[in-house]
């Protein structure tokens, strides 16, 4: 059997003269959600952000656990 253990979203925004990103997580969130609800988030954090950051990309995270249940397993 096939669990969904975790959902998350991360927001990862660009940094001036600086290889590295700012990045911002938000937990528990919706199981497969829409790409454009997914996009416009990282679009509202941008626009929350200093105007020298941009939206670099957005990731998706599902954890899931697979277990067998007690009629599936033979001895």
């Amino acid at each position: 059997m096939k669990n969904l253990e975790k959902t998350k979203l991360s927001v990862e925004l660009s940094q001036p003269d600086d290889d590295k990103t700012i990045k911002q997580n938000f937990n528990d969130v919706v199981s497969e959600p829409a790409e454009a609800a997914v996009l416009a988030l990282g679009e509202t954090i941008a626009s929350l952000a200093p105007e020298e950051n941009e939206l670099v990309l957005v990731t998706e995270t599902a954890e899931y656990s697979h277990v067998q249940e007690a009629e599936e397993i033979t001895e």
